[in-house]
């Protein structure tokens, strides 16, 4: 299903790696993306200026928690410890994160750049 009105945002230095294929998962606290499917295709935003950048199709989606989230998953940036992981993840939502939350992992690939 080609979702329109939903667009995932990603932080200026991730875009890069987005654009060139070399970041393929992301990871989303909480249930907010968990009606996304393998094949859905939706935006992709730089979150500093909000512009969508290009269109990506979920390859895979599945649930896990903040604890058994790993530190090297292949396709996404790596964490020295998971103390660092979890100062990354609250600098970006802001917020304590609790190693039972729910996270959201969402597998894709670059279907077209916008920029």
């Amino acid at each position: 299903m080609h979702h329109t009105d939903i667009i995932l945002g990603f932080a200026a230095k991730l875009v890069p790696l987005v654009k060139d294929g070399s970041k393929t998962l992301t990871y989303r606290l909480g249930d907010k993306y968990s009606f996304l499917k393998s094949g859905d295709t939706i935006l992709v935003e730089d979150s500093s200026t909000n512009q969508p950048f290009a269109e990506i199709e979920v390859t895979s989606v599945s649930r896990t928690t903040f604890l058994d989230l790993p530190l090297d998953g292949k396709g996404h940036e790596t964490y020295e410890s998971k103390e660092k992981q979890r100062k990354e993840f609250e600098k970006m939502y802001k917020r304590p994160v609790a190693d039972d939350e729910t996270v959201i992992v969402i597998a894709f690939r670059v279907v077209t750049l916008l920029t």
